[in-house]
């Protein structure tokens, strides 16, 4: 059970930074023109350094475990783990969509609130 949801949430780890980096790639201009949206940008990378660290947590306790008993009696910390690893990723969501969303505002008015 562990392996599957070690599985399934590296694959959303990398789902979720490749979404991460294309966004950036596409906003780039809009982003370092406005200081709400680099707020906003600077809260959602904090938000995906904590996702990656609930990934990363588990995988080192594993490794620095000399007896490595973690595998076999991880099923009640699996659910938690996985249940954790949800939250962050959907406070991350929230995040990006409304990094998108006022980005795309301002890319069409080509209005920006705050110039620096």
């Amino acid at each position: 059970m562990l392996g599957y949801v070690s599985l399934a949430i590296g694959l959303c780890t990398i789902a979720v930074t490749l979404v991460f980096v294309i966004t950036w790639l596409y906003l780039h201009d809009e982003i370092t023109n406005s200081s709400s949206l680099q707020e906003e940008f600077h809260s959602t990378v904090r938000r995906m350094i904590v996702s990656i660290g609930i990934f990363v947590i588990p995988v080192v306790v594993y490794f620095l475990d000399a007896r490595k008993r973690f595998v076999n009696d991880a099923e009640p910390y699996a659910f938690v783990w996985s249940a954790c690893y949800v939250v962050s990723l959907l406070f991350l969501t929230a995040g990006l969509t409304s990094l998108i969303r006022d980005a795309t505002r301002e890319r069409k008015t080509g209005f920006y609130k705050f110039r620096r």
